[in-house]
């Protein structure tokens, strides 16, 4: 009866034992709980010890060249953009980069391109600056205010153009192979449109001094 007792106390402590061992393991990984034997879904990779050495990974970063902003001759128009380089320092430009010889605000009648004799004088003067440099070339470009369509204001201002060219060519004898003309129609304006005195500035013929132009 002793001998009973006595192993079944053994047993008892082994069986403690073992349940103690077994709830050590549960606090460690899985791996170490599970021996040598392979777990599904489990990789070393998921195990990081304290030897380990972690190594991180960095894309290199491209760099770009910033593109200069560059204005050769400081007339406000950088030089990619610029038709007309070396433009003299003081001189008014257009968003070309040329220089405005001048800017003819021409109050046309509405839906009129005929120029009226008053504005005569200021185009005279144009054509005689083009008969003191024979190889000065000229660009008229016509603008409108933003009353009308796109498309029609583009239309209008280039045959309000054309009509300044006319007045060189044949009254002042300007040889018209030097003098082109463009309509910007309500682009560029030179102030807002909000008031019709806005609107009178806006409605404009520039001309351009393109001797230099690329």
């Amino acid at each position: 009866m002793k001998r009973l007792l006595l192993l079944s106390g053994i047993l008892f402590f082994i069986g403690c034992a073992t349940k103690e061992v077994e709830t050590k393991k549960m606090a460690t990984s899985v791996v170490d709980l599970m021996g040598d034997e392979k777990v599904v879904g489990w990789s070393e990779k998921n195990e990081t010890t304290t030897n380990s050495k972690v190594v991180y990974k960095y894309k290199t970063l491209v760099k770009y060249k910033p593109i200069p902003i560059k204005d050769s001759d400081r007339d406000g128009i950088i030089d990619r953009l610029d038709r007309c380089p070396n433009t003299p320092r003081g001189l008014l430009v257009n968003h070309y980069g040329c220089p405005i010889i001048t800017t003819l605000r021409i109050n046309f009648d509405v839906n009129k391109v005929f120029v009226k004799k008053i504005y005569y004088p200021e185009i005279k003067k144009i054509a005689l600056a083009m008969k003191a440099n024979p190889k000065m070339r000229i660009e008229i470009d016509g603008y409108t205010d933003n009353i009308g369509s796109k498309k029609y204001n583009k239309k209008l201002s280039l045959e309000r153009a054309e009509a300044v060219k006319k007045i060189l060519v044949e009254i002042y004898g300007v040889n018209p192979k030097r003098i082109i003309t463009k309509g910007f129609g309500e682009d560029y304006p030179l102030v807002p449109n909000t008031t019709e005195t806005n609107r009178a500035l806006n409605r404009r013929v520039e001309i351009i001094d393109i001797t230099s132009k690329k």
